[in-house]
């Protein structure tokens, strides 16, 4: 192709990890490893780690997918405007991921890092429950110091411990998105606060407490309220809060399936502390027949049981109000009753309502399309259609409802403009490539007409264009196969076929949209077709932004019928009125007639559309001159920079011969005559006067 054009690809960033397959149906990315991946996090200067901009299917745009799949939230974020931050920062991380593979920190998006994050997470779930276990049904005073429990409490401290150290040696990212790697400004940063709540997860309170007041395995009323001490370690749940802020933007994962796994985990950990609380209040009466819900019956359970019997009454108590199998008994445990069956109506009304939110956004799509097919039953039953074309338009409003999420406005209409062109070009650049009628155009004629398109799907028998009819829109076939179905008179393909097919990468209707005249033949859709559709209107103001451009287009398309206008010479003439006696001839020669007079037709309609062409050429080259000499002539010299830079001849006369050149300096534009030199304008050249 054109220097032009083949070198616009060299504006586009390459990418480097991810691999992107378009295709004409469709935006499909393939991303390699991406930052957080389900656990990675990018951390900032502040309040910890900001969120990632979710940009998986652009990705590999930036040249690189590693920055897409998840959305941490901030940890200890005062607003949700960290997202808007991050995603700034995407752009830049793809270069600091290459730059930073040897670097001597921590980096948040790196696989060591992202298990570690996992085990983190892990050990916060596990905490919650064993913590709040111990609280109400553990041993009171912290001895025997090698039981169960106790082994579980070291790993987790030692985990947690870790990841203080761990995130001392955290890359960081500071207010003006440069990724931070000194371990003393990392210090500071992770110093001013996130440190101190990680440092309160960690601290023995309980058993500093209990070796303070020498109750360390002692089993008394005041051990059992010091067992509150152990609610400190769990600040470390901000870690789970974390996890599922940025796995609900993680598109590898269904958000209904998400959102029910966050609801469940919720209820079990709502229902759980309501358990262990209802026990310990019953524990601290002693378990007194009258005065406690769970009365002389835990004589007969075991340690296990008695849990279940706990989580059977918050269940219970949670889903419904109770069986009255067990019921609060003393003023404590009824004050605690009340206060949790009101606040789970609150977080019934938070689960039902999170997946009522989802159901309903996709009963709304499948109700619009059932009134919309209701709606179109109903018109043609009223206007009395044909099957066939009934059918035809159920299937085209079909194809409508399953595309219409995916399409380029959709997509791209919450991107920049830049990030929107690079986007067409990747998309839709290889297929204007192969166009001879973009030949030798410029890059920016190239941008403009790829914005300025809008994409069209067409259902398979659909007939986008019908001979004889004038059509205002030009068609470039990004997706499918169409057919040309010329009436009357068949036309042979090279595999004997009498339709002419047609792939993506060909206009439909250029010599019909150049030159506002009929349609030639029906084109007709054979598969599903996608199309870039530019309308007469959009391409008038194109082609007066870009005049050259738009003049090279027409000499094209006049090469294009040239080289089709060159046909076997020799034909036989036909015998004059020997189609009126075709029933008394031979089949063979009937052929052979309808053979030479296909070509005569053909060569007639190239002619016709040779003249058409070069008339339009020639009325846009008048145009233009009269446009570039009036410009010269009031001394315009935006408009005169303008035209050349597109690609216009400073050269170009008029009717009198006359030049810009000329009239410039009749008029005394002196800045416009040096303009014009500059553009290297002939000062030879002489009009009809001399």
């Amino acid at each position: 192709m054109n220097t032009a054009v083949t070198n616009y690809e060299s504006l586009e960033v390459g990418s480097a990890n991810g691999t992107e397959s378009s295709s004409a149906d469709s935006l499909t990315y393939s991303s390699g490893r991406s930052v957080g991946g389900g656990f990675g996090e990018r951390p900032t200067l502040g309040y910890g780690h900001s969120i990632t901009g979710s940009l998986r299917k652009l990705g590999s745009i930036w040249g690189s997918a590693s920055v897409s799949e998840a959305v941490p939230e901030a940890r200890g974020s005062r607003s949700r405007d960290a997202v808007f931050q991050s995603i700034r920062r995407s752009a830049s991380t793809v270069q600091d991921v290459k730059d930073n593979r040897t670097c001597s920190v921590v980096l948040s998006w790196g696989r060591g890092y992202k298990i570690w994050w996992g085990m983190t997470v892990f050990g916060t779930i596990v905490t919650t429950f064993n913590q709040t276990y111990q609280i109400a049904f553990g041993r009171a005073g912290l001895y025997p110091f090698v039981d169960t429990s106790s082994m579980i409490e070291y790993v987790l401290t030692s985990i947690f411990v870790l990841d203080i150290a761990v995130n001392f040696n955290l890359a960081i990212y500071d207010e003006e998105d440069k990724l931070v790697k000194d371990r003393k400004v990392i210090a500071r940063n992770y110093l001013s606060y996130m440190f101190w709540v990680d440092l309160i997860g960690v601290l023995p309170f309980y058993s500093t407490v209990l070796a303070l007041t020498g109750q360390i395995g002692e089993e008394s009323t005041s051990a059992h309220y010091l067992a509150l001490l152990r609610l400190f370690k769990l600040v470390r749940i901000y870690r789970v809060t974390e996890c599922f802020e940025r796995l609900q933007y993680n598109t590898n994962i269904s958000l209904i399936a998400l959102t029910l796994t966050r609801n469940l985990a919720a209820a079990v950990v709502w229902t759980h502390t309501a358990a262990c609380v209802i026990y310990l209040i019953a524990r601290q009466y002693s378990f007194d027949e009258e005065e406690t819900w769970i009365g002389s019956k835990v004589k007969d359970l075991n340690g296990f049981d008695r849990y279940v019997a706990s989580m059977y009454w918050s269940v219970t108590t949670f889903t419904t109000v109770g069986y009255g199998d067990f019921s609060p008994a003393n003023s404590i445990e009824q004050a605690f009753g009340t206060v949790y069956m009101l606040f789970s109506i609150v977080i019934q009304s938070w689960i039902i309502g999170s997946i009522t939110l989802l159901i309903v956004k996709d009963d709304e799509k499948t109700g619009l399309y059932r009134d919309t097919l209701e709606t179109l039953d109903h018109y043609a039953t009223m206007h009395s259609f044909e099957a066939s074309f009934h059918k035809r338009l159920k299937t085209q409003l079909r194809l409508d409802f399953n595309t219409r999420e995916i399409g380029d406005e959709q997509v791209l209409r919450s991107f920049p403009t830049a990030v929107r062109r690079k986007v067409l070009r990747r998309l839709y650049l290889p297929y204007l490539e192969k166009t001879a009628l973009m030949q030798g155009v410029r890059e920016q004629f190239v941008d403009s007409f790829l914005a300025t398109c809008k994409v069209e799907i067409f259902s398979p028998a659909e007939e986008i264009l019908q001979r004889n009819s004038i059509s205002s829109d030009l068609y470039l076939l990004v997706g499918g196969v169409v057919e040309r179905v010329p009436l009357n008179i068949p036309i042979m393909d090279d595999a004997g076929g009498s339709k002419l097919q047609r792939r993506a990468g060909d206009f439909i209707n250029e010599v019909g949209f150049f030159t506002e005249s009929p349609q030639i033949d029906t084109v007709r859709t054979v598969t599903v077709c996608k199309t870039l559709t530019m309308s007469r209107s959009d391409y008038k103001m194109l082609a007066h932004d870009h005049p050259g451009s738009a003049g090279r287009i027409l000499q094209n398309l006049l090469s294009k019928v040239d080289m089709f206008a060159q046909l076997p010479k020799g034909i036989d003439e036909l015998r004059a009125g020997s189609v009126f006696f075709w029933d008394d001839k031979d089949p063979k020669q009937h052929e052979s007639e309808r053979e030479a007079l296909l070509r005569t037709q053909t060569r007639d309609t190239l002619t016709s559309v040779q003249e058409l062409v070069r008339m339009h050429i020639n009325k846009q080259k008048d145009d233009h001159t009269t446009q570039f000499l009036f410009a010269a002539s009031r001394g315009d010299i935006n408009t005169i920079s303008l035209m050349c830079d597109q690609g216009f001849d400073p050269n170009s006369a008029d009717y009198d011969s006359r030049t810009a050149l000329m009239v410039a300096a009749m008029k005394g534009n002196t800045d416009v005559v040096r303009k014009l030199l500059e553009y290297n304008t002939d000062p030879n050249l002489v009009d009809m006067h001399g």
